[in-house]
């Protein structure tokens, strides 16, 4: 029997994408007799993660926390918490798993939502896991099915119950988010022109040195800077925003595969191809045959 592996770096950081560019969520039923001897090995990403247990119990190790869920149960896992699952017992645990970037909650890293609410809680470690009242696995459950059955305007629905959701359970700990530093003035304003220059110059090839200038930094000083203002770095936003652009660029049919590679500010048509299909699971040709099917 092959078993399933969460491929991982050298850094334990999960290499498999969750969702797309243009909804970045995905729901899924795992069962971890899939996984050897029922075990998923240490892993994180920059993703929110929410597992109800549909059945059997597991044990979930956040860093030095351990939560023990039976079927019933759910919780929150953090942004960047390394994290594995065990099975507890002899019962197969199956789990209703939803996994978004906190981006669809936020928008953009200057927003109000990113810096009052969201920056605070991912940046308190307390709060590496949050447990779930049976009211709030209840609208996981919703999600599943909305995800799933995949309505017209199934997707504004979900975002409307996820942001719901995080609003009750960041007010009810609002005090513990009172200890994070949120960004000033000055720093929102540089992340502002950081992103402006992205924004208008994306489909050149943008330099380092060139984005650091226009905040007056180093060059290292501008990584982290951007990293620690947006959780990504400025190549992981710049490529994600390129291929954003490039659906754009698919859905009006107007230009060629390879004309918008070049548009987008990729270097060639392959690059494109292989960034395109990292993120969307699909190549841009194969998601243009799929727009014009569905027409």
């Amino acid at each position: 029997m092959q078993f399933m592996k969460i491929r991982t770096d050298q850094n334990q950081r999960e290499l498999s994408d969750h969702g797309t560019v243009q909804f970045p969520l995905s729901v899924s039923h795992n069962h971890l007799s899939d996984y050897f001897e029922r075990y998923i090995g240490c892993h994180w990403h920059e993703e929110f993660e929410i597992p109800v247990i549909i059945s059997g119990s597991v044990r979930y190790q956040l860093k030095d926390q351990t939560f023990d869920l039976n079927a019933g149960e759910g919780m929150v896992i953090n942004s960047r918490i390394p994290h594995s699952i065990i099975s507890v017992g002899e019962e197969e645990p199956i789990l209703l798993n939803t996994i978004f970037s906190p981006s669809l909650l936020y928008g953009t890293p200057t927003s109000v939502i990113y810096q009052k609410f969201l920056n605070p809680y991912m940046n308190t470690p307390k709060l590496s896991g949050i447990m779930l009242s049976k009211d709030e696995i209840e609208i996981m459950r919703q999600i599943d099915r909305l995800y799933h059955e995949g309505a017209l305007g199934a997707e504004l629905e979900i975002k409307g119950m996820l942001c719901r959701l995080f609003f009750r359970l960041l007010s009810e700990r609002r005090d513990m988010l009172q200890n994070a530093k949120p960004s000033n003035e000055e720093a929102l304003l540089r992340l502002n022109i950081l992103l402006d220059t992205i924004h208008q110059n994306y489909g050149e090839q943008l330099q380092l040195t060139e984005l650091a200038a226009k905040i007056s930094v180093s060059k290292e000083g501008c990584c982290r800077f951007f990293k620690s203002m947006t959780g990504k770095t400025i190549s992981q936003y710049l490529e994600d925003y390129r291929i954003a652009q490039g659906i754009l660029l698919l859905q009006e049919d107007k230009y060629s595969i390879t004309q918008i590679a070049y548009l987008v500010g990729f270097g060639n048509p392959g690059r494109f191809a292989a960034a395109f299909a990292k993120k969307m699971n699909c190549t841009p040709s194969q998601y243009r045959k799929g727009l014009t099917v569905h027409k």
